[in-house]
């Protein structure tokens, strides 16, 4: 039996990948919330409602085929999972196992970018982390302080968000440093794949990151919180089976919390809190 291999990819191929990954999951929410609106409001007949859904979600499936297709390859296990899904069933659980399963793609992806980055050295430009890409420490208050002209000037608030790994002086202590990488740049993996395109991402101290969120609030922000607690437990899982490795963040909402950008830190370094363990 032939054993299959995945086709071997450019860094630019996994950027590109990417990116249209996120376009489809984009395009999912959109096609959700069209055809999938609360029952408030003047609604369209059932079976016109319908025919329009199928149509959409129909190419939707073929674009998300194509693009796992090319990236993967026809016979890869990402192809498989997808198909297993069954998306053009159009139901809402349908959509929603479909962005979990293009946000896990997008992770994978993510994380051979990364190695391959590491592995070829490339990542060098000023205010970005070698090891996760992300932007530095010494980046993020230049970047707040344009976030909070820009709130200032229309009105948005924006969310500060800290986030490390719980009892990382003994995670350090107990495992090799290849598992200790590994776990850092499987956090940024998480960040990046639970954020949108507009948000920020930053490495401030070894497991350490912090996230800048825009137009964000007291419950949008609790979401993306429990996004990032669920890929990196998943994450996680993957390096260290039968380990849980609980997630310690913070948190301050501009200008709810805090009107400068000292208060925003001094607000979040007084509100850490420890995600709960797994039901």
């Amino acid at each position: 039996m032939t054993k299959y291999c995945s086709p071997q990819l450019s860094l630019q191929d996994i950027a590109h990948a990417i990116g249209t990954l996120r376009q489809l999951e984009q395009h999912i929410e959109a096609v959700r919330q069209d055809f999938m609106p609360a029952e408030e409001g003047p609604q369209l007949p059932s079976e016109v409602t319908q025919f329009h859904l199928k149509r959409e979600v129909m190419a939707l499936e073929r674009q998300i085929r194509t693009a796992l297709t090319t990236t993967f390859g026809e016979h890869s296990g990402q192809v498989a999972r997808f198909r297993e899904l069954g998306f053009a069933a159009a139901t809402s659980r349908s959509f929603h196992d479909g962005m979990v399963i293009l946000d896990s793609f997008i992770f994978d992806l993510e994380q051979k970018r990364l190695h391959l980055l590491d592995a070829e050295g490339d990542v060098s430009c000023a205010g970005i982390d070698a090891l996760t890409d992300c932007y530095t420490e010494r980046m993020l208050r230049r970047y707040l302080g344009h976030e909070v002209a820009w709130s200032q000037r229309q009105g948005e608030p924006f969310g500060l968000l800290f986030l490390r790994p719980s009892h990382w002086t003994s995670v350090k202590r107990r495992y090799d440093t290849t598992i200790v990488k590994e776990v850092v740049i499987s956090m940024a993996c998480v960040l990046k794949t639970s954020i949108r395109e507009y948000d920020l991402p930053f490495r401030l101290k070894e497991a350490e990151f912090s996230l800048v969120l825009r137009h964000m609030n007291e419950l949008t922000i609790h979401v993306v919180i429990q996004r990032i607690e669920e890929g990196f437990r998943a994450a996680t899982n993957r390096i260290l089976p039968g380990i849980v490795l609980p997630l310690e963040f913070a948190r301050a909402i501009y200008p709810y919390d805090a009107e400068s950008i000292s208060g925003l830190f001094s607000s979040a370094e007084k509100h850490w809190m420890i995600s709960p363990p797994p039901q």
